[in-house]
């Protein structure tokens, strides 16, 4: 079975990241934390997928400062796991987050946020 893997987006240095953080060393989930520069890279590539490459642009302004997760290779277990992490915690949940897909994998982490911020909007009206 594939090494579960997840991108972190905007997770601030406090107590609930580094619970964060502990949880997935602890479950042996690889993670990465991704920065404004990186952006523009397909999720492929970020995940280091082979056959993706790096964005050739550089990131000059695209921003978003929400939390964002982006899971891959996770188990229906590890993802229940790792969702009632934050509950059995009392943590706050992230909003956004995604697993990657065929789909998506293409998408730069642009993207990625947009749309789950038009599903968000979608599924609270």
């Amino acid at each position: 079975m594939p090494q579960a893997e997840i991108l972190l987006y905007n997770f601030t240095d406090d107590e609930r990241t580094r619970l964060l953080r502990r949880y997935l060393n602890k479950s042996k989930i690889t993670h990465h934390t991704i920065r404004t520069p990186e952006f523009l890279h397909p999720l492929g590539y970020l995940f280091a997928i082979p056959g993706f490459n790096p964005c050739a642009q550089f990131n000059l302004g695209g921003n978003f400062t929400d939390e964002m997760l982006v899971m891959k290779d996770f188990s229906n277990e590890q993802l229940d796991d790792f969702l009632d992490f934050f509950k059995k915690n009392n943590l706050a949940p992230v909003a956004l987050k995604a697993i990657l897909t065929p789909v998506n994998q293409t998408w730069n982490s642009l993207q990625l946020h947009a749309e789950l911020l038009e599903e968000r909007a979608a599924m609270d009206k």
